[in-house]
């Protein structure tokens, strides 16, 4: 009986515990070079971050803010003419250009770096 509630108590701690933001180790291959960088999606408990990648530099680009001020408002929009769907575009530090944020890993569903669908993602870091 005590052995089901101590499991019980660490399964409930254990589900309880969550992360904000997570990096990830991306990982590309493209004719036998290895590629492989840096990427974090999300904030923590004291900021929130929006992340995209800027084509001109080729790199990732985060906009960050404190938790407890509004989020930024996107400084324009985009209609695509094959989906019919209307992306914000936001101003990153460091950008001349607005982007496009990337949500999560999850959808990202090309390399940026390499321009490879066949990547991996492996979760490194987690925020809180």
């Amino acid at each position: 009986m005590c052995y089901k509630i101590i499991a019980i108590l660490i399964l409930m701690f254990a589900t309880s515990v969550s992360y904000a933001g997570t990096s990830y180790e991306v990982i590309s291959k493209v004719d036998g070079k290895t590629t492989s960088y840096m990427v974090t999606f999300g904030g923590g408990r004291r900021f929130k971050q929006h992340t995209a990648f800027d084509p001109a530099s080729k790199k990732f680009v985060y906009l960050q803010w404190a938790t407890k001020q509004l989020d930024p408002k996107p400084v324009a929009k985009i209609w695509n003419h094959e989906t019919g769907e209307i992306t914000e575009l936001y101003q990153f530090p460091g950008v001349k250009n607005p982007l496009p944020i990337i949500p999560s890993i999850k959808a990202m569903k090309v390399c940026p770096v390499t321009g490879s669908k066949d990547f991996e993602a492996i979760p490194r870091i987690a925020i809180d």
